[in-house]
């Protein structure tokens, strides 16, 4: 890999807060500040769509943590069974499952706008891959 993209790497952010919003690969528990977090816990964690997705299924008004918004991905829409984006309370998961079968998402965290690619396997018909 090149010298620059493995400088890249290395000096990115695990998380990103603008304007009250939060952009975090993984999860967090928003009970403790993000810089007491593991990077482990940041990346890898799936229990913040899942605690906001229970909140959600009762049916009153939710929030998760004091974000307006909470941006996750790596944890795919596929385990919910859809596609789209899933929005529960204030949480957003645009992991829609382009590393595996489903599609590439990209959303307008203003709007929530979102656009998709095809289905990642129409797009890279032959090529082996993640089954």
């Amino acid at each position: 890999m090149p010298k620059a993209h493995v400088d890249f790497l290395k000096n990115g952010h695990l998380w990103l807060e603008v304007d009250g919003q939060i952009f975090v690969h993984g999860g967090f528990n928003p009970d403790i500040p993000l810089s007491s977090h593991s990077a482990q816990t940041l990346v890898w964690d799936r229990m913040l769509l899942d605690a906001a997705w229970k909140k959600h299924l009762t049916g009153k008004e939710c929030r998760v943590g004091s974000f307006k918004d909470i941006f996750i991905g790596h944890t795919t829409t596929e385990l919910y069974n859809t596609l789209k984006p899933i929005h529960a309370c204030n949480v957003w998961d645009i992991d829609t499952g382009a590393g595996w079968s489903g599609k590439l998402t990209i959303m307008d965290v203003d709007t929530k706008e979102y656009w998709q690619s095809d289905l990642t396997p129409d797009l890279y018909g032959g090529v082996p891959g993640r089954q």
